[in-house]
């Protein structure tokens, strides 16, 4: 039996953002698509399977909506996607920082050092600065949600500024 809550997907009816989860979606007039109000994406309804789908991306992320909240589909290769895309983040944390570390280790300074060396400090900042990389990357493909709302809050906050 059905909660007096839960509500089915439609088009006359808002409901909370699946992107940013700060704001709210409503549908778009004389289609079938909502709009947030917050983060301004765009997502297209599937009110049969009860899904919307944002189109304002480079990734077609679907969520499912079962009347009290969103949860997130994943296709058919999605597990072999995130693989590659984890797989990836490694190489690009590990390899360059790896490089810079064996290179002081192969060539270390002429004068002795106490502590860490140059070269360890060098690796430690490469490895910070290509996670860092990473970790915006990962935050723009896949649009965590507290990141969309971070990003959304300082445009808008520039935004008044200027005025």
């Amino acid at each position: 039996m059905a909660s007096s809550t839960e509500r089915p997907l439609s088009l006359d009816s808002a409901f909370p953002c699946p992107i940013c989860r700060q704001g709210t979606i409503e549908a778009i007039v004389l289609t079938e698509a909502f709009a947030c109000e917050f983060c301004r994406h765009i997502l297209s309804a599937n009110l049969a399977q009860q899904q919307v789908q944002v189109v304002d991306s480079s990734q077609p992320l679907t969520w499912g909506w079962n009347g009290q909240r969103w949860r997130l589909v994943r296709g058919d290769h999605a597990q072999e996607l995130s693989m590659l895309v984890y797989l990836t983040a490694v190489v690009l944390m590990i390899i360059p920082a790896g490089l810079v570390w064996l290179s002081g280790v192969l060539f270390p300074p002429l004068t002795p050092t106490t502590g860490l060396s140059f070269s360890s400090i060098w690796a430690i900042i490469t490895f910070t600065a290509h996670l860092s990389v990473v970790l915006w990357l990962i935050g723009e493909y896949y649009q965590i949600p507290l990141y969309v709302a971070a990003k959304v809050r300082i445009a808008r906050s520039r935004y008044s500024s200027r005025q």
